[in-house]
């Protein structure tokens, strides 16, 4: 019995480590849902991400897919990834998140720490991967660390996540 709670207790550690230890570039990528493994990420050449995603169209800023998937390069790499209403029951991030879930929902796939809801139809995770922690609001005004990754949603008015971007803060502070 000893052993057993001892265990699970181990367990308990573990995951609560896990669970803390913030986004990473692995984290910002997008999982077909029939196949899990056509993954587009972070960090991905833009020749790799289209053998998934089939030839995008270019705008000013990003390249759209089929799908309800928008991409930003820098350099030839993903940095920069938002999916739509258009990629409900097609694609997901890798944690799992879709669009149409709920606040809540989100909130318990990416945690309550390091949450920063600025209104009902947003929720932010800015996470600075060199001081290894995440940013408050205070905070991420005035943070121009580019090395930070950052996951945000935005929500219909009836709560349903009606886009998610997976992003690092240089796209996000210079959109580039």
């Amino acid at each position: 019995m000893r052993k057993i709670i001892l265990s699970l207790l181990f367990l308990a550690v573990i995951t609560a480590c896990g669970s803390s230890s913030g986004i990473n570039a692995d984290d910002l990528a997008i999982v077909k849902v029939d196949s899990e493994k056509e993954i587009v990420k972070y960090g991905m050449s833009q020749e790799d991400a289209e053998k998934i995603l089939g030839p995008g169209k270019k705008t000013t800023t990003f390249s759209t897919y089929s799908s309800g998937i928008s991409i930003m390069y820098r350099d030839g790499a993903v940095v920069c990834i938002f999916i739509d209403e258009e990629s409900k029951g097609k694609y997901k991030t890798i944690q799992g998140a879709e669009v149409g879930m709920s606040k809540q929902e989100l909130i318990n796939l990416y945690g309550e720490s390091g949450a920063l809801s600025l209104s009902e139809i947003q929720l932010d995770y800015i996470y600075d991967s060199t001081n290894k922690k995440y940013l408050t609001i205070d905070e991420q005004s005035s943070n121009n660390d580019l090395k930070s990754y950052q996951v945000s949603v935005r929500f219909k008015m009836d709560g349903g996540a009606r886009v998610i971007s997976l992003l690092d803060r240089q796209s996000a502070m210079l959109g580039r």
